[in-house]
């Protein structure tokens, strides 16, 4: 066998070698790593996923920071196809605030958009309002004197709530809170005017008329809450979409990435699956990866501009 011919024997046992791996995949389990947020129905998925594609799929949990441990160690992660991470609408805010040893945009491949939420603007029942209309005629006639519940400066929460307050040119002064369980807990109790938090943690309270609800951020009404009209139905430029998408190591092969979009997007579609999504006050939504890749640009800019409305010193910290 002359040179010439050993070398194209050589490239195409290659070539049919690789193609057999791709047939094979995936042939491990494969790990969803979640930063800390409801995990709920990432779970879900990962337990149809396993089904559909015949391997576990298991959540791995490295929460704190906002995210970011758990998305540096998803950064880390071999670009194989057995390591992906749950990103939320919040690593789209951390990067205004913090210097990170990743790029969201630039070290992960988008797959799919897998479940939305909205933040929902809630008052004390005492307060004489029933619309947001009746909100911003007070807040007008008393510049300075309702207040409002939200997690820490540049949080999603809070940051929500300056797109509300700068969209309705209104002065309401921000309580910083630890958790958003405690800002809703004093909105309850009555010791806080206003809060904005999102759906899945307010529905009950909101059924039970503990809470009133007069907005949600979501570009549509929400299918958990389709009497509470959106912000923009009412005039106001506030949309804030809360979301959970599926993104992999940068450098992952296209065709891995094609193969798990067309995974989760069986499973979203599947009733039952939404069904038990839907239970969690989650919108399940899935999407092209180029069609998520730009959904996330375009998020990213929304809260650009929102820490730059709220004047929030940004990428002050390490991390």
């Amino acid at each position: 066998m002359n040179a010439k011919l050993r070398s194209v024997t050589v490239l195409l046992g290659w070539v049919l070698c690789a193609a057999a791996s791709a047939q094979q995949y995936p042939n491990r389990p494969i790990r969803f790593i979640t930063v800390g947020a409801d995990d709920a129905a990432p779970r879900i998925l990962a337990q149809v996923l396993s089904g559909q594609l015949g391997q576990q799929v298991y959540i791995e949990e490295h929460a704190g920071a906002s995210g970011t441990i758990g998305a540096e160690v998803a950064s880390r992660a071999p670009a194989d196809g057995y390591s992906f991470m749950i990103a939320t609408s919040t690593h789209m805010v951390t990067p205004h605030f913090y210097k990170l040893s990743y790029d969201i945009m630039r070290d992960f491949e988008p797959v799919s958009l897998l479940a939305s939420t909205s933040f929902v603007l809630l008052s004390h029942p005492s307060l004489p309002v029933t619309t947001l209309a009746d909100l911003i005629a007070l807040a007008k006639a008393k510049p300075g004197q309702l207040n409002y519940s939200a997690t820490s400066a540049g949080s999603t929460s809070m940051l929500t709530f300056e797109m509300f307050k700068a969209s309705a040119h209104v002065n309401i002064v921000h309580i910083p809170y630890k958790s958003m369980a405690a800002a809703l807990t004093d909105v309850i109790a009555g010791q806080v005017d206003l809060a904005l938090n999102v759906t899945p943690s307010t529905l009950a309270q909101i059924k039970s008329h503990r809470v009133r609800a007069l907005a949600v951020s979501t570009p549509n009404r929400s299918a958990v809450l389709p009497d509470v009209p959106t912000f923009v139905e009412q005039g106001l430029n506030v949309v804030a979409p809360a979301w959970f998408g599926l993104v992999a190591p940068a450098k992952t092969a296209s065709s891995i990435i094609a193969r798990m979009n067309a995974e989760v997007v069986t499973a979203l579609r599947k009733p039952e699956v939404r069904e038990r999504i839907l239970t969690l006050a989650l919108e399940p939504g899935e999407n092209t990866p180029e069609e998520f890749r730009a959904y996330m640009k375009a998020d990213m800019a929304r809260w650009a501009q929102a820490v730059k409305d709220a004047k929030i010193p940004t990428v002050t910290q390490q991390r």
